[in-house]
């Protein structure tokens, strides 16, 4: 479960300045930063086709218009809390950082850095990374339809339809794997999400009978039409678009995207985009993937830690919660966040400076995630204290 951080030193106190006292000037950006404020796109109209029987009518896209949606000064404190917030870990060693940030109908991508760094081409907005422990939300997804079908209860042990998985006569229930881990496995926390995910991939397969990277298109992929997201097994070549991430090892800076992809059936092995990850993040809170019941279990009771594959925290535009999942893996981080609605949402991943590798979750991941509380409770117009 990814811990309520604290957030880095500078970044707190500018990004604290922004929320409490407001934005009196937006940082000046950086020379490669691609942004991007969606435009309004009128439904296409019918025309006439000239060629055709009069009853038929041929559909013309209609015209681009050339004013953007407006931007409230709420939504530019939000860019801006960002903006800082990404230049600071771009001049402490980042190689990327993509941000895709939505309040209503307002919209804004950032992308700065590099792609690798040796290639050194510039990131794009729909560059693709490894979503790490965000995974989860996926697999939970997978889990719950299950569920639904009565084929297997929240309650049920794991030992019953996974024999030799655990313990002769362990108690762990499913409900205990799309937990927080760590009640489970609570000498070794990271070891018990990657074992944790593992064993709910095994039952997913088992009684699907197909590979998970089957039954994750059939679930969510195909519906959602994530074409960016892609479940890669073990040993697989790092994608074209995929972000390179480094750590140090052995006094050495070593390509983590170049040794070889995590197992496709362990955490780390879903790469997606931000843009991916915020129309899932979305669909799932509006209902889209699983039925009420199931989104209500996943998000857990209000004072939980952690629901069944989504994490919360303190919205406070509502005073209520975001929902999503955090991603920390070497060499990457991301975190997406939204509001129960859909309507707010955050997404922001990072190619960390180069650090020794540790099983302990990395500081920048909890200042990130830290950074986006912040940012996305400053995008509205009134807050809950």
């Amino acid at each position: 479960m990814p811990q309520r951080p604290a957030i880095g030193s500078l970044t707190t106190v500018l990004a604290c300045g922004l929320f409490l006292g407001g934005c009196t000037s937006t940082p000046e950006p950086l020379p490669v930063q691609p942004t991007t404020d969606v435009k309004t796109q009128p439904a296409p109209t019918a025309q006439p086709s000239t060629t055709g029987p009069p009853a038929e009518t041929t559909l013309m896209p209609a015209p681009v218009p050339t004013e953007s949606v407006a931007v409230t000064p709420a939504f530019q404190e939000l860019r801006a809390t960002l903006e800082l917030f990404s230049r600071e870990k771009l001049e402490e060693g980042a190689s990327a950082v993509l941000i895709k940030a939505k309040v209503g109908q307002q919209e804004w991508t950032l992308a700065e850095g590099v792609r690798s760094r040796d290639g050194r081409a510039p990131v794009q907005p729909g560059d693709r990374f490894p979503v790490g422990e965000q995974y989860r939300s996926f697999l939970a997804v997978s889990v719950m339809k299950l569920v639904q079908e009565g084929r297997v209860g929240l309650e049920d042990s794991v030992a019953a339809y996974l024999p030799g998985s655990l313990t002769a006569g362990s108690p762990v229930t499913i409900r205990d794997l799309l937990g927080d881990a760590r009640d489970v496995y609570p000498d070794a926390p990271a070891a018990a999400r990657s074992d944790a995910g593992s064993l709910l991939a095994r039952l997913v397969e088992q009684f699907r009978g197909a590979p998970l990277e089957a039954v994750l298109q059939t679930d969510v992929l195909t519906p959602l039409n994530l074409r960016s997201t892609e479940l890669l097994a073990a040993d697989t070549a790092a994608p074209d678009d995929l972000i390179h991430g480094y750590v140090q090892l052995d006094g050495e800076i070593v390509d983590v995207a170049g040794t070889g992809v995590p197992d496709g059936i362990a955490t780390g092995g879903l790469v997606s985009s931000v843009e991916d990850i915020s129309v899932f993040q979305a669909a799932l809170l509006r209902g889209q993937l699983i039925s009420p019941t199931s989104l209500i279990a996943l998000k857990g009771t209000v004072f939980a830690d952690y629901g069944l594959g989504l994490d919360h925290w303190d919205d406070r535009c509502t005073n209520g919660f975001y929902y999503g999942h955090a991603g920390d893996i070497p060499g990457y981080g991301s975190i997406s966040l939204s509001s129960a609605d859909g309507n707010r949402q955050l997404s922001i991943f990072m190619a960390y400076p180069p650090q020794p590798v540790s099983s302990q979750p990395s500081a920048l991941a909890l200042e990130m995630t830290g950074v986006a509380q912040v940012a996305l409770n400053s995008g509205c117009r009134f807050q809950f204290r």
